[in-house]
């Protein structure tokens, strides 16, 4: 549980998001929600455990869909898709380095991820609602070493030159889940917008792990 640690503190500050302005809730009331909402995020991810040795914290982006089987009902079935995109560490160039023996100038890692989550939420305002969401899914994880080219006149340099070459790399498919929580904030037309922080994993050889700290738009 040792890994959880950061998690839990990152998560903790989003559960008081939603419970100021009482003054406002009296003439504001958070409208229904619609069936079927679409949705586009993105924000920072924030890598863990044995995976912040290798990779940098980067970024990420999403989309998705949440579906309301029972209107009026606080549980919802979420859908999304993810793509975010890492730095390599210095220490993953020095090993690159060390098994391929040549050289590595840069690194990269990229992860996409398709889970299928159940959502459960509560109102804490009139224009406010906490949620906590969980589920299964697919995660892809690449990672690449590259060497620099150099630069020359093109009229001089056949294709190729001047471009990055791949050391190494390495793609793999597994299992993946995630947990976290959030707050959406009510926009007229029943839109909202959110902030939510998943602790989401990879089941890979040596588990990839990270943090994304996500805003949203629901529409």
């Amino acid at each position: 549980m040792q890994h959880m640690k950061p998690y839990i503190r990152i998560l903790a500050p989003l559960a008081l998001l939603g419970g100021g302005a009482p003054a406002f809730a009296q003439v504001y009331q958070y409208p229904p929600a619609r069936p079927l909402q679409w949705f586009i995020d993105g924000g920072a991810s924030i890598t863990q455990g044995r995976t912040a040795d290798f990779l940098d914290s980067g970024w990420s982006i999403g989309t998705g869909f949440t579906l309301r089987p029972v209107p009026g009902q606080p549980f919802m079935l979420r859908a999304d898709l993810n793509y975010s995109r890492y730095s390599a560490t210095n220490q993953l160039i020095s090993l690159g380095q060390a098994v391929n023996q040549t050289q590595v100038d840069n690194g990269s890692g990229q992860t996409v991820t398709a889970f299928l989550n159940g959502v459960l939420e509560a109102p804490v305002s009139a224009w406010a609602r906490f949620y906590a969401t969980g589920g299964v899914g697919l995660g892809y994880r690449r990672i690449e070493l590259t060497q620099n080219g150099f630069l020359c006149d093109p009229f001089f340099c056949g294709s190729g030159f001047g471009r990055n070459s791949v050391v190494a790399s390495e793609g793999t498919t597994r299992f993946a889940w995630n947990a976290g929580v959030g707050v959406d904030f009510a926009l007229p037309a029943g839109q909202s917008w959110f902030v939510e922080a998943r602790y989401e994993r990879i089941e890979t050889q040596e588990p990839t792990e990270f943090i994304p700290i996500r805003f949203g738009l629901r529409f």
